[in-house]
């Protein structure tokens, strides 16, 4: 797993798509994740919400920063991609606004 990675993930009795927001070399399995929401972003899009496009994913979807939660390892259901190097710069962008700097 690494950062950028679209899980699917269970959440109490709820299957979700989650992306892996951070992660690092040598703690893989311990992380934070946010959910990705299949609907389109607003116009203009608060900066918690980070729109992905085709390269990412099929449909619209938003990656909600605000909903930001430690990564549970026995949650994961399977792989459901990968962001592109784009998408990852602007969600490295909506973090660093949103919550400050975490590199």
């Amino acid at each position: 797993m690494r950062r950028g990675s679209i899980l699917r993930y269970r959440i109490g009795a709820d299957n979700v798509r989650i992306v892996v927001i951070t992660v690092d070399h040598y703690n893989p399995l311990h992380g934070l994740v946010a959910p990705l929401r299949d609907r389109a972003a607003p116009d203009p899009a608060p900066v918690f919400l980070v729109p992905l496009g085709r390269p990412d994913w099929p449909t619209p979807a938003v990656i909600d920063l605000s909903r930001l939660r430690p990564l549970d390892p026995s949650a994961i259901t399977g792989s459901a991609g990968q962001l592109s190097e784009a998408t990852l710069r602007a969600v490295s962008a909506a973090v660093r606004a949103y919550l400050g700097p975490i590199d």
